[in-house]
């Protein structure tokens, strides 16, 4: 019988040069409330925007369990999101066709892969990084991630049927938590 442990190396941030302590963008000083999700130089990226993020949510974001999950409405898709003792659910619409064409790409792990999914917190006031993190998404949600971005990229877009599905899931459910019981998937992420 193998007793050896075998440990996996976390794997770098991919071909992302940006730093904490550092901008953003260059173009930008300054950003509203918000957050970015979509899929770059081979990871699942989400961006959160916030004003002052405090000392407790940085290290809230470095340490405290992540949860992901995924809702579809026809060419809208969610990517819903909970750090434990930071933020409660919260989402971010998508569609791939949102990207532009020659900055496209979509996910191509191979079933039993995981995809990794970096989240960068920028101070929305002064466009500074202040915290980032890589976590591995479970295997499910990497393929699902990879199907419902693969439909999209084969489905023609027409952006104002995509800006009523979202205006219609926001109509439907009272807030993020109500969405999460409705989505397809939910899973924590590992790291």
């Amino acid at each position: 019988m193998n007793r050896e442990i075998h440990t996996f190396v976390r794997p770098d941030v991919p071909d992302d040069s940006r730093r904490i302590g550092e901008p953003f963008s260059p173009e930008h000083s300054r950003y509203d409330e918000g957050v970015r999700y979509l899929y770059r130089n081979g990871a699942h990226d989400l961006t959160l925007f916030w004003s002052g993020p405090s000392a407790a949510e940085l290290k809230g974001l470095r340490d405290q369990p992540i949860t992901v999950g995924l809702y579809s409405q026809g060419p809208a898709a969610f990517l819903l999101y909970k750090i434990d003792d930071v933020c409660e659910w919260s989402d971010a619409a998508f569609n791939v066709h949102l990207v532009p064409e020659a900055e496209r790409e979509l996910p191509e792990e191979p079933t039993g892969e995981r995809g990794r999914l970096i989240i960068t917190l920028v101070d929305a006031g002064d466009g500074i990084i202040k915290g980032r993190r890589l976590v591995s998404l479970d295997k499910v949600m990497t393929q699902a991630l990879r199907h419902t971005m693969t439909e999209q990229a084969g489905a023609p877009f027409v952006r104002p049927l995509y800006e009523i599905a979202v205006q219609e899931t926001y109509a439907r459910f009272p807030d993020t938590d109500a969405m999460a019981q409705a989505a397809e998937i939910i899973e924590p992420t590992l790291g």
